[in-house]
């Protein structure tokens, strides 16, 4: 049995008996972090998640943003936490890599967006819905070969 944590854009987010959040929203291309801006009207140089003291790429790292109510719906750390997100027969392994606004669901960077043939651009890109999220709290993300570390976000209100 599955528990409703949230309903976000109209998407409900559950928790699964067997702890990992689910939830079936939009994809809208987020471009922040380390790399090029993209033109992304709301571009921000940084990503909540770090790897090697950097922000993540979005273009050449495959991750999901998430509202700040996953975080604090469970026990396990989700910043850093494997991710897996499917589009039409199609799936990509991802790290949690950013946490945004508590009213947007459905966020990913550029090379998730690519992973999955989603129109990749912060502009015109995205699809409106059926895009499949799957989020393991506790479990480190293992993404292109590189293993990422949990991290406590200081401010879960942030």
């Amino acid at each position: 049995m599955k528990t409703k944590i949230e309903t976000v854009e109209g998407h409900d987010v559950f928790l699964e008996d067997d702890g990992r959040i689910t939830y079936t929203a939009k994809a809208a291309i987020d471009a922040d972090g380390s790399g090029p801006s993209l033109r992304d009207p709301d571009f921000q140089g940084d990503t909540s998640r770090h790897f090697e003291h950097r922000a993540l790429d979005a273009t050449k790292v495959p991750y999901v943003v998430v509202p700040p109510s996953i975080i604090d719906a469970v026990a396990p750390i989700v910043l850093g936490c494997q991710a897996r997100v499917s589009f039409q027969g199609k799936t990509t392994e991802a790290v949690v890599g950013d946490i945004g606004p508590r009213h947007k669901l459905g966020e990913l960077s550029v090379a998730c967006a690519k992973a999955l043939d989603i129109p990749a651009s912060p502009i015109s890109g995205g699809v409106d819905e059926g895009v499949h999220y799957e989020i393991i709290p506790g479990q480190p993300a293992v993404v292109n070969g590189l293993t990422y570390v949990l991290t406590p976000h200081p401010d879960p209100l942030a």
